[in-house]
């Protein structure tokens, strides 16, 4: 008897997902989406912040490269990259902080979707905010702090790049001008890049781009 119900459950169940009412941004992904996605290969690196402990002097509008984390790749097919940083933040003031970290490939800003130039008017080509503070909310990391303390500093982000040499970089800046404390410091990170080659013909959501900035 308790089977009988079981299935009978299951036709009702299947009867009803065969007339979903689905929202109109919904994303369907086909039945036979896990086999035309076909993993070619899978590898992963990890990379050591070094010297252990990065300090943040002042406030700038560009980034500056965490050293000993600098990844460069080579490949002769599209590649996505998985990318996450791991490490501490420390602040030992006890007025406001601001700090900024943000992924670099091959010396870009990647802002989750597109690469900017590291420079002061980068905020000209988002247009969202008039100035660098507010648009660089978008991916990466940001803090703020009022206390002394230490967090576990952590970000990823994903990327599908074209054939070709590509660097991986992680960057710091400070924030707000005058209005921040310093120093600053970061210690202890980790790069970690788990690269995936798919079939040729893989739908994955995603296609292959260059790090290049076109304005």
């Amino acid at each position: 008897m308790k089977m009988y119900f079981y299935f009978l459950f299951l036709f009702l169940v299947l009867q009803c997902n065969g007339n979903l009412n689905l929202p109109t941004n919904t994303i369907q992904i086909p039945s036979n989406r896990m086999y035309n996605n076909f993993i070619r290969s899978e590898k992963y690196y990890v990379k050591q912040q070094l010297p252990r402990v990065f300090t943040l002097h002042g406030p700038s509008e560009t980034f500056v490269k965490l050293p000993g984390l600098t990844i460069p790749f080579y490949h002769t097919q599209p590649l996505l990259y998985k990318i996450k940083f791991e490490g501490k933040c420390f602040s030992p003031h006890s007025k406001a902080i601001w700090l900024y970290l943000r992924l670099m490939i091959d010396d870009y800003l990647l802002y989750i979707n597109r690469v900017l130039p590291n420079t002061a008017d980068r905020y000209k080509y988002i247009g969202e905010y008039p100035d660098n503070d507010g648009n660089d909310y978008l991916g990466g990391l940001y803090w703020h702090s009022n206390s002394v303390s230490v967090i576990t500093c952590s970000f990823s982000d994903i990327i599908y790049l074209n054939p070709g040499l590509h660097v991986v970089d992680v960057s710091v800046r400070g924030g707000l001008g005058d209005s921040g404390a310093f120093p600053t410091y970061v210690h202890g990170g980790v790069l970690t890049v788990e690269m995936i080659e798919y079939d040729q013909y893989a739908d994955i959501g995603l296609t292959p781009m260059n790090a290049t900035f076109s304005g």
